[in-house]
């Protein structure tokens, strides 16, 4: 499977909340996407959802990720909730993936982000203050941002990159 198209991700995606509707043509050539080398219809979905997802197919996403019972369909599902944004309901579904696979190297890759400023070094402070990755303290902010309370819009972009970058992985690995 050819895998241009969304991983990794093209530059300036994804975009976290509000994201602008790709072309009639990349649509297509989504679900034209040849997913028969996969192990099975689940990861097939998993990988579309993502997909879908990243470029700014919420509703198409949507409709696939509420159909995937595990850990990764519901994890798709609370990032195109917090894109359209409905910031509750991206932490009801957050709930629903527990403690993901990912979360670990995620964390790591945050703290490797390079900030700059006050606001951004807080925000990462409140990101990073216990062992754990918490997607709940990303979603709180992407809603700050959301509502213009937090402007290092470039922060919440490359977090929003590298969990992208690590389910998507995940998902082509499985």
């Amino acid at each position: 499977m050819n895998t241009d198209l969304f991983y990794p991700a093209p530059p300036g995606l994804p975009v976290p909340v509000g994201p602008p509707r790709g072309s009639p043509v990349t649509l297509q050539q989504l679900r034209n996407l040849d997913t028969t080398k996969l192990p099975g219809v689940q990861a097939s979905e998993l990988i579309l959802a993502g997909a879908l997802w990243l470029h700014g197919f919420l509703e198409e996403s949507h409709v696939i990720s509420q159909g995937i019972g595990s850990s990764e369909g519901s994890y798709w599902h609370a990032l195109m909730h917090r894109s359209e944004p409905d910031f509750s309901n991206s932490k009801y579904w957050y709930r629903r993936v527990g403690k993901h696979a990912i979360f670990p190297e995620l964390r790591e890759a945050v703290g490797k982000i390079d900030v700059r400023g006050a606001e951004a070094t807080r925000a990462m402070r409140s990101l990073l203050v216990g062992p754990d990755w918490d997607p709940f303290q990303f979603v709180d902010l992407v809603e700050q941002a959301a509502r213009g309370r937090f402007g290092d819009l470039a922060l919440i972009q490359g977090i929003a990159s590298a969990e992208y970058r690590l389910l998507m992985g995940y998902c082509l690995e499985r």
